[in-house]
C-alpha cells in the first residue's frame, strides 16, 4: 500500500512538472512570435512632392534709372514652374524646371519702314504706348523718367530711334542714327541740297543757337496741318530728323519743361 501511494505521487509531480515547461515554452513562443512579428513590420516613408512656380520679369530699361512701369508702359514676363520630387530610395531630392509656353510677338518695325508725316512705319502720332508697341511689334522702353512728357524708344527695333510720349499719347519721332528714312528717302546723311531739290518751297528754314540749320518741310494738305517734318543742317548734311505734331515737333527738347 505505501509503495503504491508513493508511486502514485511520483507520477502527479512528474506531469506538474512537464505542465509547467509546456506553459513555459508556450509563452516563450507566443514572446518571440510578438517580437518577431514587430521587427518584420516597417512603416514606409510617404513620399512627397511640392510644386514652386516663380516669375521672373526683365527689368524696364532706363537711360537714367529712374523709369517705372505704367499701364501704357509693359513689359514681357517669363514664367518658369519648378518640381522638386523625392525619391522614396534616396534622401537626395531631384528638381526639375519646366519653362511655360509662352507667345513672341515678331517685331514689325525694321529699316524698311518710312517716317511721314503722321508716324513711323505702323506706328502712327496719337497712340498710346501700349497701341505702338501692339503696332511695332515690341516693347517701348521709358528712356527717362515717366511723366505728362517722356521719352520712350522701341526694345528691338533699327537703331536711333525715339518717341515723344506727350499726356498719354506719342506726338513725335526722331531719327538720330541708323538706317531709317522718310518717304522720300532723306536720311541722316542725306544733303541739304538734296531736301531742297525734293520739297521746294514747302520748306521754311529756321537758325538754331547752336549754328546748325533746321529746314521745316510743312505740309500742303489740310489733314496733315499740324504735323511738320524737320531736318536738322549741320555742314551741309542731315545730322537728325523729326516728325511730329506741333508746337511738340517745333520744340528743341519738348520735354525740357514737362
Amino acid at each position: 500500500m505505501l509503495v503504491t501511494l508513493i508511486v502514485i505521487l511520483s507520477a502527479a509531480l512528474l506531469v506538474v512538472s512537464i505542465g509547467g515547461d509546456d506553459d513555459d515554452e508556450t509563452a516563450t513562443d507566443a514572446t518571440t512570435t510578438t517580437t518577431s512579428l514587430a521587427t518584420a513590420t516597417t512603416v514606409a516613408a510617404p513620399s512627397t512632392t511640392t510644386s514652386t512656380t516663380t516669375t521672373t520679369i526683365p527689368v524696364a530699361c532706363s537711360l537714367d534709372g529712374d523709369a517705372t512701369t505704367t499701364d501704357d508702359a509693359t513689359a514681357d514676363a517669363t514664367t518658369t514652374t519648378t518640381v522638386a520630387t523625392t525619391d522614396d530610395t534616396d534622401d537626395a531630392v531631384a528638381t526639375t524646371t519646366v519653362p511655360e509656353t509662352t507667345t513672341t510677338i515678331a517685331p514689325t518695325l525694321g529699316p524698311n519702314d518710312s517716317v511721314s508725316t503722321v508716324g513711323l512705319g505702323e506706328v502712327d502720332f496719337g497712340m498710346t504706348v501700349r497701341q505702338a508697341e501692339a503696332a511695332a511689334g515690341t516693347t517701348m522702353i521709358p528712356c527717362g523718367p515717366i511723366g505728362e512728357c517722356y521719352r520712350v524708344t522701341p526694345a528691338d527695333a533699327p537703331e536711333g530711334i525715339s518717341f515723344v510720349v506727350t499726356a498719354g499719347t506719342i506726338e513725335r519721332v526722331d531719327i538720330a542714327s541708323g538706317p531709317i528714312t522718310t518717304r522720300s528717302g532723306v536720311g541722316v546723311g542725306t544733303p541739304q541740297e538734296r531736301i531742297v531739290e525734293l520739297f521746294g518751297d514747302q520748306i521754311e528754314t529756321a537758325i538754331n543757337d547752336d549754328s546748325s540749320v533746321d529746314l521745316i518741310f510743312v505740309p500742303q494738305d489740310d489733314q496733315d496741318a499740324q504735323f511738320r517734318v524737320i531736318f536738322t543742317i549741320r555742314d551741309g548734311v542731315v545730322e537728325t530728323f523729326r516728325s511730329g505734331r506741333v508746337p511738340q515737333v517745333t520744340e528743341q527738347d519738348p520735354c525740357a519743361e514737362a
